[in-house]
């Protein structure tokens, strides 16, 4: 509380303190103090807040007492003269004539004068301090309890500045540090507004499609594969590349033709019909479920096999799906004492397409029985056709 005590009698040197208005505004503002640092310390017993309030309204009543007295004892005070004034109002000679009176002294102790409540600023049931406090500046935090902070006092000093009228002065300081953060926000503004504008500049670009090359825009129908090429295939893991063939040349060997119909071996649950009409001669193969009972087994001569033993040959199954639709099939192969070829699958549309892939057989033994190659025309299980005209294999490439 001795803080505020002080804060107080800073703010009423720094003002009219003979102005009675000005003293109420600087009592308010030490109020408004204690209450604000009552609360930034977390104080919520209502005793120790009765408390600190009764004794800041006595310590206001102590100083306007001490206030009130001063003024009456300056008004009525009478005038000094000296003695150099007197000797030259009544002249030389009466001056040498009558001895010099002594001064009248001011009266250093004034009695306490009776406070007007009626006065703005005073507490009318503020008591007085009890003889054994010692005015504001016998207040203990160890016995008395909590007391306003630093903080608060030096508030209450501002606010009364700013009560009594007097202007605040501002430093270099002050200035330099606004100066720094105005430079530092229009700093900040500056890179934000090129992020942002970086951000989207890529969004537009992006967005776009700015960065894809000219065959990653198109969006057309994709153009065909390419053939497939020797390289470019993994016996183990099967045809890696699918192509349109453009034609065969003398070397392609007929493994099959829709004349052999009677080589074609449908499942139980598959079928294979011969067609010859508008669309060419052809067999028409369904199945009507992905597992074995759908497929369709063709066989191969023995003769044509002899030709692939010990080599790496290409097949090709020229076929297509029926008119407006697409079609997944699956080929398998069965070489009798050459083995195996494992399985192939196949995406076909409604256009007749030669579709490649590579076979190797290590073997160099010649086969004593004829081979099969086991085609399911719809791995999906929803029973679609397939058209099948031609298979031919190339030996040895």
């Amino acid at each position: 509380m001795s803080g505020l005590e002080t804060a107080i009698r800073n703010a009423l040197e720094r003002s009219d303190r003979a102005n009675a208005e000005t003293r109420a505004r600087i009592y308010q503002s030490a109020r408004q103090a204690l209450e604000t640092g009552l609360q930034k310390q977390g104080i919520e017993d209502a005793n120790v807040i009765a408390q600190q309030r009764h004794r800041l309204e006595a310590v206001i009543h102590a100083i306007e007492t001490e206030e009130r007295a001063a003024l009456k004892a300056r008004q009525s005070a009478p005038p000094v003269v000296s003695l150099d004034d007197t000797a030259r109002s009544r002249g030389p000679e009466q001056a040498r004539a009558e001895p010099p009176r002594p001064q009248p002294q001011a009266q250093t102790q004034p009695q306490p004068a009776t406070p007007d409540r009626r006065e703005p600023g005073f507490a009318a049931d503020a008591p007085r301090s009890a003889a054994g406090d010692g005015g504001l500046g016998g207040l203990r935090a160890d016995r008395d309890g909590p007391v306003v902070s630093t903080r608060a006092a030096e508030a209450v000093e501002k606010k009364s500045q700013i009560a009594a009228g007097v202007p605040e002065v501002r430093g270099d300081t002050d200035r330099k540090r606004r100066r720094k953060r105005s430079r530092f926000l229009s700093f900040t503004m500056v890179v934000v507004t090129l992020a942002a504008a970086a951000g989207a500049a890529y969004w537009w670009v992006e967005t776009n499609d700015l960065l894809k090359s000219a065959a990653e825009r198109d969006t057309n129908v994709a153009n065909p594969p390419a053939s497939v090429a020797s390289e470019d295939f993994d016996g183990a893991a099967g045809l890696q590349t699918l192509g349109a063939q453009q034609g065969f040349t003398g070397d392609w060997v007929e493994v099959f033709t829709p004349a052999k119909a009677d080589a074609v071996t449908p499942g139980s649950r598959a079928k294979a019909d011969p067609l010859d009409d508008d669309g060419g001669r052809r067999i028409q193969l369904t199945s009507a479920v992905a597992e074995t009972e759908g497929d369709i087994t063709i066989q191969i001569p023995a003769a044509i096999l002899a030709e692939l033993s010990g080599k790496t040959s290409t097949l090709a199954l020229t076929v297509q799906a029926e008119p407006g639709k697409t079609t997944e099939f699956a080929v398998e192969c069965n070489f009798s004492s050459l083995g195996e070829c494992g399985r192939h699958r196949f995406t076909v549309h409604d256009e007749r397409l030669d579709m490649l892939f590579k076979v190797t057989f290590d073997r160099s033994l010649a086969p004593s029985s004829a081979g099969q190659i086991v085609i399911n025309s719809d791995i999906s299980g929803e029973g679609k056709s397939l058209n099948l005209y031609a298979i031919r294999v190339l030996p040895g490439q």
